[in-house]
């Protein structure tokens, strides 16, 4: 292992640390032996110690809660009031069906479950989310990116959620005869961008804000939310990808920056939802920090998650080999991804905005770009 490969796992770091990474490995729910096995093997070079040292994730920040898993990440706070309804709400199944406007049972002829097909004014709206989402963004600043939705199995591992033992298994798609990932979301064609690169410290922070469909195996993963379009295999999303100087006050700033704008977003839709802090064993593989946002689903009668803000702090710049100068001396940058959109933002404004006849009343903040105030049967 070179000098470059003990840097990209921060080796020395682990074996400086070893208590601090044995707990952070049992607060995530990993056994510690893979410590132990990093520490056995010293500085081999070994194929093997490269394969222990990558399943070793991100160190969580110090104030993130430990929990087992999703359920014992706490709420930190709820904004907006569940919509109170005189009849009994349909969900977005049953809403897309009466409206003519979601098409599951065609989706599943044409691709089988777990895909979903918009149409009529869900096409039109679906479409006026995302723009609308990142319109508001670009004009906050963030550069518009367009990114490839294939990428190389390498690039893909650079993002840190997978290892070179799994390349292109897991919740991903591969296409293996070419050497290509279908992206689970635009950060993984977004974030390697400036691998390799020395990113001038004055233009820090890169603010991007990209569009992609993201392509994922997650229903037959996770096994939960599977009524319905919360899981599907392709969705749409609007993403917040952001690089910052190498210091843990600035990106965790920027981090509740990000936070606010995705409340921003969901506010000016008028959607109840609540802010979550996630647990240690909730944490992605990267990440240092996470926060999700739920949101009011009245025909579940529940908070569904449609938005995350992580911090990844180096540990993706670290494998992509992505620097700032400070004081001269190359440091890892930090890299943040944030949801602006996605398909569950529609589905939930389907539930909520439900009259007694079954339309649906539109946010005012989107006439602008469906040309329609309200969706009624036809």
């Amino acid at each position: 292992m070179s000098f470059g490969d003990q840097e990209r796992f921060n080796l020395s770091f682990i074996r400086q640390h070893p208590d601090l990474v044995r707990t952070s490995l049992v607060n995530r729910q990993i056994d510690p032996v893979i410590l132990n096995r990093v520490i056995e093997l010293g500085d081999s070079g070994s194929e093997e110690l490269t394969f222990a040292a990558e399943e070793i994730p991100n160190i969580p920040a110090p104030d993130v809660p430990v929990g087992k898993d999703w359920t014992e990440s706490p709420i930190m706070k709820t904004v907006g009031i569940p919509p109170e309804f005189s009849f009994k709400p349909l969900d977005h199944v049953n809403l897309g069906e009466y409206l003519d406007i979601i098409d599951i049972k065609r989706a599943e002829q044409i691709s089988g479950p777990h895909f979903s097909l918009f149409k009529n004014e869900a096409a039109t709206l679906e479409m006026s989310l995302m723009f609308y989402a990142f319109t508001k963004l670009t004009r906050k600043g963030f550069k518009g990116m367009l990114p490839p939705a294939m990428i190389k199995d390498e690039t893909d591992w650079g993002c840190g959620y997978t290892n070179k033992k799994d390349v292109g298994g897991g919740n991903r798609y591969s296409l293996t005869d070419e050497g290509l990932v279908l992206v689970t979301s635009s950060e993984h064609s977004v974030i390697p961008i400036h691998a390799g690169e020395v990113v001038d410290q004055e233009k820090l922070p890169l603010k991007y804000v990209n569009y992609s469909a993201c392509f994922r195996r997650e229903p037959n993963i996770y096994g939960r939310d599977l009524h319905g379009l919360l899981r599907v295999h392709i969705f749409n999303k609007v993403e917040m990808n952001v690089f910052t100087a190498p210091d843990f006050e600035v990106s965790d700033e920027m981090c509740l920056e990000l936070l606010s704008v995705e409340e921003e977003l969901m506010q000016e839709l008028g959607l109840p939802y609540q802010v979550i802090k996630s647990c240690t064993g909730d944490l992605p593989h990267p990440n240092r920090r996470m926060y999700d946002i739920n949101t009011w689903f009245p025909g579940q009668e529940y908070y569904r998650e449609t938005h995350s803000c992580s911090n990844c702090g180096d540990y993706q710049s670290r494998r992509l080999n992505t620097t700032s100068l400070v004081d001269g001396k190359p440091e890892f940058v930090h890299t943040l991804n944030a949801t602006a959109m996605t398909d569950r933002v529609l589905l939930a404004l389907l539930e909520n905005n439900q009259q007694a006849d079954h339309s649906i009343k539109i946010p005012q903040v989107l006439w602008p770009y469906t040309g329609f105030e309200e969706i009624r049967k036809n």
